[in-house]
Formats: C-alpha cells, structure tokens, sequence
C-alpha cells in the first residue's frame, strides 16, 4: 500500500498487518502478524494470527514507561520517539512482508471526562524505520466525539468472535464485550494484572506466577469489601479505566491494609477481580477468556468456581490468541482506519457517533 487507501474493495485482499500492544502492566511488547480476508459485507471478515511474539522492554525503557505520567514534556515527547525506535526494531526483526503496520501504542493519560487520551509511539518514525503504512493514536477522534476512546477491542470481537456469548481480556485492566444482541455491550470491568502485579512487587516479583502467593492466602473481608465498594463498580456504562484510577481509588484502598500478610492481601484481590468480572458477565453461553491472567492458574479457577452456579462458560483458545488476541484487535481496527471504515462502536464508547479513528502515516519509499 503506498497511499491510504479509501477506495479499493476490501475484498481484494488477503490482507498482512501487524499489530502492536503495549499494556499497562508493561509485559511487553506484543507484535502480531495478521491476515484478513473480507467478505460480502463489512461484518464478513475472517482472520488468523500466523506468527506472535511478546518482546520484553530494555529495562531503562520500561523503567521511563513505568514512570511516563510524571515525565516532562521534553522527555515524554524522547519516550514517544524512543518506544517507536525500539517497536519498529522488534517488527523489522520479523523480516514479514506486510501491507500494513498498525500500533496501538503505550497508554501514558487517559481522561476522556476532561477530554484527553494519550497513547504514545511515534507513527512518523514508525513509518520511517519499517518503511510500512501506519495507523496509530486509535483513540483520540472517539474522545473527541464525547466518547470514552475505550474500549475499542468490542469492534474487533463483533466482527471477528461473533460465535461467542462474549469476549473477555484479563490484562492491566479486565475488559468484556458481550456479543450477544445486535448492540455490542462493553466496558472496563475494573483493575486485574496492574493491581497483582503491584502487590507481587513487595517480594521484589514482576508478577505472582500461576498464583502461588494468592493461592496461600486466606480473604480479608473488610478489604474485599471495601474493593468491592468503590464507586466505578457501581456506574453504568459506557465506562473505562486508566492507571490514574489505581493510583486514586485503589491504592489508598490497599495502604489501610499493609499491615496484613502479603498472601492474604493477594488471595482477596484475587477474589475482589474474579466477582467483579462474574458479576458483568450476565450472558449464557461461551465466553473466550485472552490476556497474560489466563496464565493465573488460581485466579481461572476462581472464576470457574463463581460461574459454575450460572448459565456461562469461561473458555480459553490457543497460546498464540491467548497472547496476542489485542494486537490481533488493533491490526484489524486499523486495516478498517486505512479503507475508512468505522472501526469504533457508539453504543460502546458513548460517543456522539461511531468513527474511523487513527492518524495515518505513509513511508516515502
């Protein structure tokens, strides 16, 4: 593609993208190689992730990502040029050939109340470095519709999961689409991987591997209460997060109760994710379960113990989707940017309108 391109069938692909996702929880750098296919219509498409990998981040960059809220201008726009330097040395080191690069970017604000949301990743030098089309910064034209620029994955999982009852991501942050009506319904469920994540690094641990310190543990029931009290729980949706809610809401939450065994405190955030996502799926049938907390053996089985008195099913795909499933998501929101096709959903984000959101930019080859 040397131009973007609003007029060319879709259905003339197969077409190769590769999409980026970088979360809060700061995993890595997740590169899925992608091929669509269109149908007859626009909610005929059929993909499959032919090649995932995660690249861990340098500890000086992930260090900055950690600490990007309180960078200055100077330096965050150093961070915005640097995390694409290092993507588009991640993706180059593939050696695909491919019709389109599509970057979700690293999430430092997001508050779309007061109308901002900010993903950084250069898409100049992204397209520049990988000599491919880009689509980036998919959240900002939703937010300036008046909607949440979250989630945007629901497009995605309409399109492409439609045999689901719906679809559920337990990353930084745990997400569901429900799949299950004409109108997709989605939004952030609460805090997941950011808060054990957090709780893991009082042993010095990036996280608590397959649960093990949780599993130890015993529920404190004024904390679980408490967690299970904050506000957000209680809003209607449209409704999304960012890590300034964890810094305000949850983590003065956790501070009354440090005193406490560590495993104690993990068992009860277990269970604290685990009744909130339970309690937003009020759907039958099969839900597919992605993203880095499927690999949390304990926290898994909470969910399948707290479902199994209801009429839905927690199931999980290959390694390969488990992983890469929101690249996998933000490659065909982007491929639908470059036909300018709507790839945001209103009755999701609260928007005025649904939208073909993202910045294109195109190499000079």
């Amino acid at each position: 593609m040397d131009y973007e391109d609003t007029l060319t069938a879709p259905s003339k692909g197969p077409w190769v993208v590769i999409g980026l996702m970088s979360g809060t929880s700061l995993d890595g750098l997740d590169v899925a190689v992608c091929e669509f296919v269109a149908g007859h219509d626009s909610l005929d498409w059929s993909g499959q992730i032919t090649h995932f990998e995660c690249f861990k981040y340098p500890s000086e960059l992930a260090s900055r990502l950690r600490g990007s809220m309180g960078l200055t201008s100077e330096k965050l726009f150093q961070l915005d040029r640097d995390w694409a330097r290092f993507s588009a040395k991640c993706v180059n080191t593939l050696n695909t050939k491919a019709d389109l690069l599509s970057s979700h970017g690293h999430t430092v604000f997001h508050n779309p109340k007061d109308g901002y949301t900010v993903q950084i990743g250069s898409g100049a030098d992204l397209a520049a470095l990988t000599s491919l089309p880009v689509v980036c910064d998919l959240r900002r034209l939703d937010v300036a519709y008046g909607g949440q620029g979250a989630p945007l994955v629901p497009k995605a999982d309409s399109v492409l999961f439609s045999q689901y009852s719906a679809c559920l991501n337990l990353g930084g942050f745990a997400n569901i689409s429900h799949l299950n009506s004409q109108n997709t319904r989605a939004w952030d469920i609460g805090v997941c991987n950011n808060l054990l994540n957090l709780l893991a690094s009082e042993k010095g641990l990036e996280y608590d591997d397959r649960g093990e310190i949780a599993s130890s543990g015993k529920v404190i029931p004024a904390l679980l209460n408490d967690l299970m009290s904050l506000q957000y729980h209680h809003l209607p949706p449209p409704k999304s997060l960012g890590i300034e809610w964890v810094n305000a809401e949850i983590c003065p939450v956790l501070s009354a109760y440090k005193h406490l065994p560590l495993e104690d405190r993990m068992c009860t955030s277990i269970e604290y994710i685990s009744l909130t996502i339970v309690n937003s799926s009020e759907t039958s049938g099969e839900i597919l379960v992605t993203g880095g907390g499927v690999l949390n053996t304990y926290l898994m089985s909470r969910l399948h113990t707290l479902s199994s008195i209801h009429s839905f099913e927690f199931v999980t795909p290959d390694l390969n989707m488990i992983h890469g499933k929101e690249a996998y998501a933000f490659a065909f929101l982007g491929l639908l940017r470059f036909f300018n096709k709507p790839n945001t959903l209103q009755s999701v984000t609260g928007a005025f309108i649904s939208s073909s959101s993202g910045a294109v930019w195109m190499p000079n080859r």
